[in-house]
């Protein structure tokens, strides 16, 4: 009787280590089924773009209007620079750009004068060209009759010297002609010179423009360390601005999870800040690339292979940007932890 009661228990107990060994190799099947079909990661963290906000202009800070964590709107003013030195230069360029302006009308007054003292040239040339071809006919026609002594030889020497002197005059009325062309030249060097000075100017105010910053988006202020007086370098960033207008959960995922993540999927984020809040989102965008720990830091030579036995396979992990849609305000906090469901979650439901 006592044989045949420990058989059955004995028969009831290996029932009862199979059907445990069978259900938990169910709930491990479960598990990595709903582990590769729906990736999660519990160690996430919360992103938002960020502005480092700097003036492309140096000065001294003469107007803060911000503190560390404030919120501001787009197109509100953050810090004035002192203006004095810009406002300055730009009534230096103005000055520069009056003179040259000045200039460039002098220029146009005696281009003017050139250009009608080398049409004055112009016509004396023409004039000597008309005595000295009025003095070869003249020489032309007496030769003859003083060969035959028709006329004083008297009169046709007159009309040679005559000849000679339209000849030279000639000359010397193309040379002034030649020499008054030249004098004219053009006006493209003062013209140059205006532009650059236009150009100086609009530098010179566009620079005074920079002195006042403004905010490039909403956001919130943060990492600002210094107060009014503060003289910044150009490009000098005073602090940086965490856009509000969109958040992301950055959450990094196992290679061999990839397969099953495609942008656009729905996605259900918790913030570490209140757990039990689900944020719906999903998926913007996934990483191409990442930073191997065996080449990091390696500069280029020959390919660097550690000495280790592949016993144990890690799957390297791959940042996943899930975009959140409409978040609660207050659970925004850049890096801070989170949790993301691929594909699952009460805000995918």
């Amino acid at each position: 009787m006592d044989r045949a009661r420990m058989t059955v228990n004995k028969r009831l107990g290996v029932l009862i280590a199979v059907l445990c060994i069978g259900l938990a190799t169910v709930t491990v099947l479960y598990v990595m089924h709903r582990d590769n079909a729906y990736p999660t990661s519990d160690s996430a963290s919360l992103d938002a773009e960020l502005v480092h906000v700097a003036a492309v202009v140096g000065g001294r800070i003469v107007d803060l209007r911000v503190q560390e964590n404030q919120h501001v709107h787009k197109g509100e003013i953050l810090y004035r620079l002192d203006p004095e030195p810009y406002d300055l230069a730009v009534r230096q360029a103005e000055a520069n750009e009056a003179m040259l302006a000045a200039q460039l009308d002098t220029q146009r007054r005696l281009l003017a004068a050139r250009e009608a003292q080398a049409a004055i040239a112009r016509d004396q040339v023409t004039r000597a060209q008309s005595n000295r071809d009025l003095t070869n006919r003249t020489v032309k026609r007496l030769s003859p009759l003083a060969g035959q002594s028709y006329i004083p030889w008297q009169q046709y020497d007159q009309a040679r010297v005559a000849q000679n002197d339209a000849g030279i005059s000639l000359s010397q009325a193309q040379q002034q002609s030649t020499a008054a062309e030249l004098a004219v030249g053009d006006l493209d060097g003062p013209k140059a010179a205006l532009a650059a000075s236009q150009a100086a100017l609009a530098l010179a105010r566009y620079q005074r423009e920079q002195t006042v910053v403004v905010a490039p988006a909403d956001g919130f202020v943060t990492s600002l360390r210094v107060q009014r007086g503060e003289v910044l370098a150009p490009s000098q960033v005073l602090f940086t601005l965490i856009l509000d207008d969109a958040w992301y959960a950055i959450a990094n995922l196992r290679e061999i999870n990839l397969s099953v993540v495609h942008k656009g999927d729905c996605a259900t984020v918790y913030s570490m800040i209140e757990r039990d809040v689900p944020i719906k989102g999903h998926v913007a965008s996934i990483g191409w690339g990442v930073m191997s720990g065996d080449s990091a830091g390696i500069a280029r030579t020959l390919p660097f292979v550690p000495r280790e036995m592949d016993w144990v396979h890690v799957a390297q992990r791959f940042p996943v940007r899930v975009h959140l849609d409409a978040p609660p305000q207050q659970l925004m906090r850049m890096g801070a932890t989170a949790t993301v469901e691929i594909r699952h979650g009460a805000a995918c439901h």
